[in-house]
């Protein structure tokens, strides 16, 4: 009795491992893209052209996760079969939603783009079940709607100042859909191909298409190429390749291998969070109180979130 009773909690603590594992996954993750927030808003606000931007990030990211594959003796990984036709996905994610989020930003705001990205959660909880089998539980889905009410309190009445071109919202809801549609295709593609070669192959594909365009507006349109001017935008377009491109991927899909992509998914609420909160460091922004009540409300909501994870996963154990 008593050693079964040991096998079963050994049993149940190697559940909840890869579970702990996948939460502070999705927590990096949602902490890498809030701060590339912040160092892409200073980067765009010193006058570095879009497209440029994209090409130094990406490239530095990719990069970045060549030599990591180096260290750890992945390269191999990059001759599995079928990565070449998976890197594909790079064009919806970094490069489409990326490109269409900014163009929404032009058109509207970035906290209007914040909002609509923040619906992400909601759109792969509608897709997750014909294309990943899994159904929001109805737990995750109060969470869900708690997380995205302090969100709501996070961004605040920025979203709405100013016009609203109609232009601005098509292009964002574009981008929300490209995020959603990356998250569903990847996570299935992780169940077969490593994380970390695919990753690097669409940061790659992603690269070559802000590349095309890149070639066409300096070469073709005769504008200027638009690089960053100064050593400190050098570094801050070198850490969004690491905060922004690299990093928050792969700990991203790492996470789906853990979690359900549905409960995944939720934790980039924390990402307007995040960008607050690197704001008030970084740029000397000052939150509101709504502000403040929001990020409780965020935090509280995840923090519950991370816990029915551990028990849902304590539950299948037994």
């Amino acid at each position: 009795m008593c050693s079964s009773d040991l096998r079963g909690a050994t049993g149940a603590a190697r559940g909840r491992s890869p579970r702990l594992l996948g939460v502070f996954a999705a927590i990096g993750a949602a902490l890498g893209w809030g701060l590339s927030t912040t160092t892409s808003d200073f980067v765009l606000s010193n006058h570095v052209a879009n497209d440029t931007f994209l090409v130094i990030e990406l490239a530095v990211g990719a990069l970045a996760l060549l030599a990591l594959g180096a260290l750890r003796g992945e390269l191999a990984g990059f001759r599995f079969p079928g990565l070449a036709r998976a890197a594909g996905t790079g064009l919806i994610e970094p490069w489409g939603a990326y490109t269409l989020g900014n163009i929404g930003i032009i058109f509207s705001s970035g906290a209007f783009v914040a909002l609509v990205s923040a619906l992400n959660p909601v759109i792969v909880a509608i897709l997750a079940a014909p294309l990943l089998g899994e159904r929001v539980s109805r737990t995750s889905a109060l969470l869900m709607i708690l997380s995205l009410a302090g969100v709501g309190l996070v961004i605040g009445g920025d979203a709405f100042n100013g016009a609203l071109d109609p232009i601005g919202v098509v292009f964002s809801f574009l981008g929300l859909f490209c995020g959603a549609a990356y998250v569903l295709l990847s996570s299935k593609l992780v169940r077969t191909i490593p994380v970390l070669p695919l990753v690097t192959a669409q940061l790659v594909v992603a690269m070559l298409a802000s590349s095309a365009v890149m070639f066409v507006r300096v070469a073709v349109l005769h504008q200027e190429a638009g690089l960053p001017s100064t050593p400190l935008l050098w570094v801050a377009v070198g850490a969004t390749g690491i905060l922004g491109a690299s990093a928050p991927f792969i700990l991203y899909l790492e996470a789906t291998r853990r979690l359900p992509t549905t409960i995944v998914s939720q934790f980039t609420a924390l990402v307007p969070v995040i960008a607050l909160l690197g704001g008030v460091a970084l740029l000397g922004d000052r939150p509101s109180g709504f502000q403040l009540v929001g990020t409780a409300v965020v935090i509280g909501a995840l923090i519950a979130l991370a816990r029915y994870a551990q028990q849902s996963s304590g539950r299948s154990e037994a």
